[in-house]
């Protein structure tokens, strides 16, 4: 995480050391709270999903396009920045 390196140098640099490492701790908790969320909620809502895309396959075709869409997007954004520089 490129933001604790840099705020753990400007806290070294100032002499606040634990303000460097209580932001680390804080930013390291924060990753994992939000980790672990979103691993527990898909395991609990796996089936749920499952089943709904299996009564409803038009919408499971809705959803794949968008998706689909949504990474050429993503890809064209990304070559036309590779590209401009």
């Amino acid at each position: 995480m490129p933001l604790t390196l840099f705020v753990m140098t400007f806290a070294m640099s100032r002499g606040v050391p634990v303000a460097g490492l209580l932001f680390a701790v804080t930013m390291m908790t924060g990753v994992a709270v939000t980790l672990s969320t979103v691993a527990v909620l898909s395991i609990l809502f796996r089936e749920r999903l499952v089943h709904i895309f299996e009564s409803r396959p038009r919408l499971f075709a809705a959803v794949s396009r968008i998706e689909g869409a949504a990474g050429i997007v993503l890809a064209s954004v990304a070559v036309w920045q590779i590209a401009a520089a």
